[in-house]
C-alpha cells in the first residue's frame, strides 16, 4: 500500500469529522442527542431563495448546466461589487477584485495552496475557524497563533508577537464577528494589522462570514477594505452560509488585492469550475434584492441566546452572552480543567454534543464552544434531559 503525503499524516482529524463520528456510534434516540458542536444551521432557507434557485436551475439558458466561467459568473461578481458599495461604502472592481467560491472554507484553502509553501509563516489569531489551522497544515505552513485573550475583550495584541515572527508572516488571519467567539472588533483593529502588513510584508486576511449576524444594537461590523489603501495588503473573505441558512449550497466570495485574485482563479482553474451558475445567479439576487434575508436568522439566534443563556445560568453554569454570529463561547465548568473531558462526560451523560476548545487553538484548552443550531422546542427539550441527569455544573 502506497504511503500517504506528509500533509496528511501530519493533519490529523477535523475536530466536526470526529463529532460526527461520535454522534454516529451513540446508541440514544435521535431525539435525545442535541448537536451542539457543528455550526450548520438547522433551519432552510427562506422560500424565496428557493422560488430565484428554482428559476434559475429551470431557465433555458445553457450555460446555467455547463462550465461556469473559472473567475465565476458576471452578475454574481458585479453584485457582490454593489453589495460593498451600499453596505460599506466601498468600491471594488467586479473584473478583476471578486472571486465567488464553492464556499469561503474553500477560498482559504485555495488561497494558502497559491501562496504557502511547506515551512512558510503563518499568523492566525486564535481561537479561530478551525478551517484556518486545518489548511495551514495541509500546505505544511509553520502557524504562530497570536492569542485573542478575555481581558482585551478578545481583541489582537499584536505585540504579543516579535518583529521576528512578524517578518517572516505570510497571512495574518482576523476573524470579526468571530468564530467561536462572537467578539466583535472596530476599524483600528484592522488599520493596526494593516500598518504592519505594510512594514513587514505580508497579506492580512479577513474573514467577514458573521457580519450580518449581530445580535446586540451598535455591534461594529466593518470590512477592513473600508480602510484606505486596504487592497493593497488584504483580501476579505465572505459566505452565504449562516446569514442566509445556504451552509449546503456553498457559495461565498473573497475580494481584494487583484494579484491574489488572479493567483486564485489559476489555482481553482486547475481544480475547480466555480460554483454551480444557478446558485451564484441566486446569490446574486439575494445581495441586489431589496429584502434583508438575514434579519430573520438575526432575530432567531438573539432569542436561541438568551434561552441557553438562561438555562444554563438556572442549572449553575454562568455563561457570557455574545455580541454576534451563532455561538457561545466560556470556559467549561470550573471543576474540569480540560473542556475536552467535559465535553465527552456532558455528551455521555445528557446527550448534548459541544465543541471542546482545543480545536479552536492551542491555549483553549478550558474553554468551549456551543453552537445554536437547535429550535427553541428542542431548546426545551434539552434542558429536560439535562436536568433529568442530574449533571453538576459546579
Amino acid at each position: 500500500m502506497i504511503t500517504a503525503a506528509n500533509r496528511i499524516i501530519t493533519s490529523g482529524h477535523y475536530i466536526f469529522e470526529e463529532i460526527a463520528h461520535m454522534k454516529r456510534k451513540d446508541p440514544r434516540a435521535a431525539e435525545d442527542i442535541f448537536d451542539l458542536g457543528v455550526g450548520s444551521p438547522d433551519q432552510p432557507p427562506h422560500s424565496a431563495i428557493f422560488d430565484m434557485l428554482n428559476r434559475h436551475v429551470r431557465t433555458t439558458v445553457p450555460q446555467n448546466h455547463r462550465y461556469s466561467p473559472f473567475d465565476g459568473a458576471p452578475e454574481f461578481r458585479k453584485a457582490v461589487a454593489s453589495w460593498y458599495q451600499r453596505r460599506f461604502g466601498v468600491s471594488v472592481n467586479p473584473d478583476g477584485e471578486v472571486l465567488p467560491l464553492i464556499g469561503s472554507k474553500e477560498g482559504i484553502a485555495k488561497l494558502m495552496l497559491a501562496y504557502v509553501n511547506p515551512g512558510d509563516t503563518v499568523v492566525i489569531a486564535t481561537p479561530c475557524y478551525p478551517a484556518y489551522l486545518g489548511a495551514a497544515k495541509i500546505v505544511e505552513a509553520d502557524v504562530v497563533e497570536l492569542p485573542l485573550r478575555p481581558g482585551n475583550h478578545y481583541l489582537p495584541d499584536y505585540a504579543d508577537l516579535p518583529d521576528s515572527v512578524w517578518d517572516k508572516a505570510k497571512f495574518l488571519f482576523l476573524n470579526y464577528p468571530n468564530n467561536p467567539i462572537g467578539a466583535a472588533a472596530e476599524l483600528p483593529v484592522y488599520k493596526r494589522a494593516l500598518e504592519l502588513a505594510r512594514k513587514h510584508d505580508f497579506v492580512v486576511v479577513s474573514d467577514l462570514a458573521y457580519s450580518e449576524l449581530s445580535l446586540e444594537p451598535g455591534t461594529p461590523t466593518p470590512s477592513i477594505m473600508q480602510i484606505a489603501g486596504a487592497k493593497e495588503f488584504a483580501v476579505e473573505f465572505h459566505s452565504f452560509s449562516k446569514s442566509y441558512n445556504m451552509a449546503g449550497w456553498r457559495l461565498g466570495w473573497v475580494v481584494g488585492n487583484p494579484d491574489i485574485i488572479a493567483s486564485m482563479v489559476k489555482i481553482k482553474a486547475n481544480m475547480d469550475f466555480s460554483q454551480f451558475m444557478a446558485i451564484q445567479r441566486t446569490g446574486a439576487e439575494i445581495l441586489d434584492g431589496p429584502v434583508d434575508y438575514a434579519e430573520a436568522q438575526r432575530t432567531m439566534y438573539r432569542r436561541r441566546r438568551d434561552l441557553f443563556i438562561e438555562g444554563f445560568g438556572q442549572l449553575g453554569w454562568k455563561l457570557t452572552p455574545p455580541r454576534a454570529a451563532m455561538y457561545i463561547w466560556d470556559r467549561a465548568p470550573k471543576r474540569y480543567a480540560d473542556a475536552g473531558v467535559f465535553a465527552k462526560e456532558f455528551f455521555q451523560k445528557t446527550g448534548v454534543i459541544v465543541s471542546p476548545g482545543s480545536a479552536f487553538g492551542k491555549h483553549c484548552n478550558d474553554f468551549m464552544r456551543i453552537s445554536m443550531v437547535i429550535d427553541e422546542t428542542r431548546i426545551a427539550h434539552l434542558f429536560k434531559k439535562v436536568r433529568e441527569s442530574g449533571f453538576k455544573f459546579d
